[in-house]
């Protein structure tokens, strides 16, 4: 069966890489073992929720470099995301219902890696950056540009693919299902793409997702996005 994990915590792992380009990945994990498969969709390590996505991300405990699983599980709480499901670190377990830490029973007490699992919905592909002071980043929510140098703007339309190039022959990155907060990096001259009654050659880079998006499907009346440099 095909798979993928949620654009979300994809963009999660981004931000924690760049962050802490030296940490320890020894128990970071993505789908699940033949234990977790055995569970079905009681585990969110399991590609069960729509075509295969994976909902579930650890990451390694390496305070060594950096990387302080309590301290990333404490700030996930605090945003308040509502992309999170639940939040699992040291023996402790927290939903986006409460919001508040209580114990966790399960076999694994989780004091190698903090485990996320994100919401069973579209909001799972949301590539908007994770506010976590720890890795100095922004909500993706307020707009504009940031101090990467990328803008945030909403895609348009359902199943819009991000490719690896500017070109409808290049190999999907991802799969948009719906309108979807991203921040554009740069953009550029591509194949034309004609949709809707519009036409555009224009595409943008979009460092989160590792792909291009035709303009075409960005929510701005420009065909070419303002504030934005060329790649």
């Amino acid at each position: 069966m095909a798979w993928r994990v949620a654009v979300s915590l994809e963009t999660l792992l981004h931000q924690i890489d760049n962050r802490f380009p030296g940490r320890s990945t020894a128990f970071d994990g993505s789908i699940g073992d033949a234990a977790h498969q055995a569970r079905g969709s009681e585990s969110d390590h399991n590609p069960w929720f729509g075509p295969g996505i994976v909902t579930a991300r650890d990451f390694t405990h390496d305070p060594a470099h950096g990387v302080d699983i309590q301290q990333i599980a404490d700030e996930l709480l605090d945003s308040r995301d509502p992309r999170i499901k639940y939040v699992i670190a040291n023996r402790r377990i927290a939903t986006d219902r409460a919001w508040q830490w209580g114990p966790y029973d399960g076999a694994n007490p989780h004091d190698k890696h903090v485990h996320l699992s994100v919401v069973a919905d579209q909001l799972c592909d949301d590539p908007g950056e994770w506010a976590l002071p720890l890795l100095n980043g922004g909500g993706g929510g307020g707009g504009g540009g940031a101090e990467d140098g990328t803008v945030e703007f909403v895609t348009w339309g359902q199943g819009v693919n991000i490719r690896q190039a500017p070109s409808l022959g290049a190999p999907v990155v991802t799969v948009l299902q719906g309108p979807t907060r991203v921040r554009v990096g740069c953009q550029t001259v591509g194949d034309t793409v004609t949709t809707a009654g519009h036409t555009n050659d224009a595409w943008s880079f979009v460092p989160a997702l590792g792909g291009y998006i035709s303009n075409i499907f960005i929510d701005h009346p420009a065909a070419w996005l303002p504030d934005v440099g060329q790649c």
